[in-house]
């Protein structure tokens, strides 16, 4: 085997987007991989099971590492220290984490037969699943507790685990510096359009299920409403009373927070690839702590949120004012405040 190889940057969307990187160890602990089926010859198409294989592997043990390094981290998977991998499970349009193990597919869109999407060959959605057993290491009472707000949250989890995960790279810390004119963050890039060519393929069956760029887009203005009398489900542009569509809410505010702490972080400087990546460390380690103080309540976001602003102060200073503002404006705070 190479001591190195290629794999997807972020999404398959992103065409021709691969980076280079270590041959991952998947039996590592802390937070270990058991991968079904076991290891494949590495092979650079990137249209084989095998390129789809190392860019999984490469992908979650990245993920891993990174949430492992955590001020509070996790030091096993919540049933224990090693993890099941699937990396294609079958034939579906889906990823899942069901407690034991992180499931990819692949599926068609229905009526497009010709169009055949591996989720397990994104590293969004798998970081995204990662996100999932991730929190659910962190707090497994989260799970099946039937609000709306924690099932949100788990789902917004994801979509941030993804966020950071990418921002481990160095390669596609400079490429989105490039993009987004030296880290203008609070804009649609490919950093906040998560799972973009999932996303397509979500919307070819209902338009309502994905944003119009992306399966869902952290650089959003939804604002928190009480969700009683919301309804169950709607178009993109509206939040509807759906785990997958209500998580938009707490996953804009994360992405406007980091834009602002970027904005701390870099002041009146130039921003570099290296920067990018300690916002992402202290808002991953921001995050850890907001999920291991907040409570388990109906409004629940209010309690992640005021945990957030909490902790955030251990890091650079200015940070409890970005979180208090953001957090403010998207009207998830006040609903703790009595």
């Amino acid at each position: 085997m190479p001591d190195t190889i290629t794999v997807w940057e972020k999404d398959p969307a992103l065409a021709g987007r691969f980076t280079t990187v270590p041959m991952p160890d998947v039996a590592k602990l802390p937070l270990a991989f058991h991968f079904i089926p076991a290891a494949l010859p590495h092979n650079d198409d990137p249209t084989t099971a095998e390129f789809r294989y190392w860019t999984a592997a490469a992908t979650v043990r990245r993920a891993a590492d990174f949430w492992a390094a955590s001020s509070q981290p996790p030091v096993r998977w919540r049933r224990g220290q090693v993890l099941d991998v699937y990396v294609d499970r079958g034939e579906a349009l889906q990823s899942e984490y069901d407690g034991q193990s992180l499931s990819f597919y692949h599926g068609s869109p229905a009526g497009y037969p010709a169009i055949v999407v591996y989720s397990g060959e994104s590293p969004d959605l798998l970081c995204h699943e990662l996100g999932h057993a991730i929190l659910d290491a962190i707090r497994p009472d989260f799970t099946n507790r039937g609000l709306l707000e924690i099932d949100a949250f788990i789902e917004a989890f994801g979509d941030m685990s993804a966020i950071l995960c990418a921002m481990q790279l160095p390669s596609y810390c400079s490429a989105l510096l490039e993009e987004t004119a030296g880290g203008n963050f609070w804009s649609s890039s490919s950093l906040s359009r998560v799972a973009e060519q999932f996303g397509a393929a979500v919307r070819m069956e209902d338009p309502n299920d994905a944003d119009v760029d992306c399966l869902r887009n952290a650089w959003n203005e939804h604002l928190y409403v009480d969700p009683v009398g919301l309804d169950g489900s709607g178009p993109p542009d509206t939040i509807a009373a759906n785990p997958h569509s209500f998580s938009r809410v707490f996953t804009g505010a994360f992405f406007e927070a980091l834009a602002g702490m970027l904005s701390v972080v870099v002041s009146n400087n130039e921003a570099q690839p290296e920067d990018l990546q300690q916002v992402s460390r202290d808002m991953r380690d921001i995050l850890v702590e907001g999920a291991r103080g907040a409570s388990v309540v109906a409004r629940f976001y209010a309690s992640v949120a005021a945990a957030m602003v909490e902790a955030s102060g251990k890091y650079h200073g200015g940070y409890p004012a970005v979180f208090q503002a953001v957090f403010d404006r998207r009207n998830i705070l006040p609903a703790l405040i009595v």
